[in-house]
């Protein structure tokens, strides 16, 4: 039975093709790195069988030869684990998210070459690098293409970039008028809406992923997070606001016709429930939408309790973090208590 006891070639190139890259040191933006490796066996002739990786290949540094960190949390680190998000590369493009969530497996080519693709990261005060290649022959033979290593001498040169930190400044916070489903039945109840989209304000960059904090998740009240309802006139004036912070953007509210937000739900004593038209601006994963709400009843205005809503003004104050195509991040955060008159976005502190 033949083993891999040699190396004829050996070498590793960027996905760009380039000698070198940029790459914001966040700990989330990676560049991809493909060694190729040709074995041979014991008698010198190819050899095909698996290569275990990456036990027996590695990224290290080009002059000292140490291990970058594998899977770490500081300085220089590869995984063999793409992030669907964040595999961009400053100025340049990414792989497709089916990729992306692929499991990770060498290539073959018809000579025998092996390819193992390795995703570097780097975190917050890391120097710049030059990496190289190591493997490692099952008969425990090491060949490099670090500094002086002959013929199989090689490098990629990885600049990092300071991590950007988006602030209220540089981000588009705009509304605009929103259909409701039922916004024309106006016998017991008048609805007004508004949506309003947070996005990154560049022209090269965007957001791709969200987290909030700070709303109801009960069924039916969905990033509900703030309700006012006015003593005035019997209680008629409710205003409301919603974040509809579930992803994908898109499919999780696609709802029937487009109106996918569930909102004035008050179904006890008021029998009205509507649905807001939400995501409707293009490109839906880049931006988080929220709707605003001014609903009007007669009678004896509206009724509490309703599902979470127990006292006439209750809020939370969500905060967001936003991270654009690199892994970057912002944070921001929005006061409940003036949910009366709109939402407003603030930088978190």
């Amino acid at each position: 039975m033949t083993e891999w006891a040699g190396v004829s070639k050996l070498s590793l190139m960027l996905e760009t093709g380039g000698p070198g890259a940029e790459i914001y040191a966040n700990g989330r933006n990676q560049v991809a790195v493909t060694v190729s490796v040709k074995p041979t066996d014991e008698n010198g002739g190819t050899y095909y069988g698996d290569i275990s990786w990456p036990n027996r290949v590695n990224l290290v540094d080009y002059v000292s030869g140490e291990k970058l960190n594998w899977q770490g949390r500081e300085g220089w680190c590869f995984t063999d684990r793409e992030d669907r998000y964040f595999h961009h590369l400053p100025g340049g493009g990414s792989r497709a998210a089916a990729e992306a969530e692929a499991e990770p497996e060498a290539e073959l080519a018809d000579d025998g070459t092996q390819k193992f693709t390795f995703y570097i990261s780097c975190w917050p005060g890391a120097d710049r690098k030059s990496v190289s290649a190591w493997v490692e022959t099952d008969t425990g033979k090491v060949y490099t293409t670090t500094a002086g290593s002959g013929s199989f001498e090689g490098k990629v040169a990885l600049d990092p970039l300071v991590a950007l930190t988006h602030r209220r400044s540089g981000v588009n916070w705009e509304y605009s008028r929103t259909a409701t489903r039922y916004e024309n039945d106006t016998k017991y109840v008048s609805t007004e809406a508004w949506n309003y989209y947070l996005s990154l304000d560049s022209a090269d960059n965007y957001f791709v992923t969200f987290s909030v904090s700070g709303y109801w998740s009960d069924p039916g009240y969905e990033g509900f997070f703030a309700c006012d309802i006015k003593p005035d006139s019997h209680h008629k004036n409710l205003y409301g606001s919603y974040v509809w912070y579930q992803e994908p953007h898109g499919s999780s509210y696609d709802g029937d016709g487009g109106y996918g937000g569930l909102i004035v739900n008050f179904p006890d004593g008021n029998k009205w429930w509507d649905y807001a038209r939400v995501y409707d601006r293009p490109y839906p994963e880049q931006y988080l939408c929220f709707t605003w709400v001014h609903a009007t009843t007669g009678g004896d205005g509206w009724h509490i309790p309703n599902g979470p809503v127990h006292t006439w003004r209750v809020y939370f104050s969500p905060v967001i973090t936003a991270w654009d195509r690199y892994g970057n991040t912002g944070k921001f955060s929005i006061d409940g208590s003036g949910v009366d008159s709109g939402i407003e976005l603030a930088d978190y502190s």
